[in-house]
């Protein structure tokens, strides 16, 4: 049973040290901007998770920021503009988000760190 153990510990390690590479929020918002690549904004019924739409409720401040940037992927920066006027200004904070996450992740410079002790 020892052995079984040291394996399944030395495994869990490995898993635990594979999860610690990743950026899970820059994966989360990658994933978000490439999907938002490949849709269609032309079409007229898409998927949502919205709350308030799925509640029923009409005024929503954030609904049309997806189909927004999807358009500005497109190209088509007036319907960008049009469906929702913060689209593009999401996409850029969105993006540098992602940039900041992995540079600080993988490439954060540790020679102006001050070791104490």
């Amino acid at each position: 049973m020892g052995y079984y153990q040291n394996k399944n510990l030395a495994l869990m390690k490995k898993i635990r040290q594979m999860v610690k590479l990743v950026e899970w929020e820059a994966l989360f918002w990658s994933a978000g901007l490439i999907y938002l690549l490949f849709i269609n904004p032309y079409e007229s019924s898409h998927f949502t998770v919205c709350p308030y739409k799925n509640l029923g409720i009409e005024f929503c401040p954030g609904c049309g920021l997806g189909k927004s940037i999807s358009f500005f992927y497109h190209g088509d920066f007036l319907h960008s503009f049009n469906t929702h006027p913060l689209g593009i200004i999401a996409f850029v904070i969105i993006a540098v988000r992602i940039v900041y996450l992995i540079r600080n992740k993988y490439f954060n410079n540790k020679q102006n760190e001050v070791m104490y002790g």
